[in-house]
């Protein structure tokens, strides 16, 4: 079975001017026609176009959805191509840290007095030397 890759680009939104073109719907079908020989010259297969919803901000508190046209290609990739990516993505790939806290592991200490002292002002608020030592450590880890 043949693999892909696949590629999208947005679809024109003004026509092309060009001479004994003058109807806007001429235009815009040859700002088409040299989009699809652009991506074919590449190696690029037409699939389709697509219509897709995005939501944006209009405004300081309302969203509205507008909608854009992505022209979807693909194209075959080459068997000795993929079999030498997936090598180098095993290869590449390497652990990363969840940003996203593991249940199964206990809250890291806190480096923070757990009681205000009285007067809750900036004394109380004031870090001990081993404290802010600590801080710094991990703000470089």
């Amino acid at each position: 079975m043949p693999l892909y890759e696949y590629l999208t680009v947005p679809a024109p939104r003004k026509g092309e001017k060009i001479r004994g073109i003058k109807t806007s719907e001429g235009r815009i079908a040859q700002a088409m026609q040299s989009v699809l020989n652009e991506k074919g010259a590449e190696g690029w297969e037409y699939i389709r176009a697509d219509l897709l919803p995005m939501e944006e901000r209009s405004g300081l508190t309302s969203k509205a959805v507008t909608y854009h046209t992505v022209l979807v290609f693909r194209r075959e990739r080459d068997a000795n191509a993929v079999a030498t990516a997936a090598t180098t993505e095993q290869a590449a790939v390497q652990p990363r840290k969840s940003p996203v806290a593991d249940r199964n592991t206990p809250p890291p200490s806190v480096p923070f007095p757990s009681h205000a002292e009285k007067g809750a002002g900036a004394n109380a608020r004031r870090l001990s030397p081993d404290v802010a030592d600590e801080i710094a450590e991990d703000r470089e880890s």
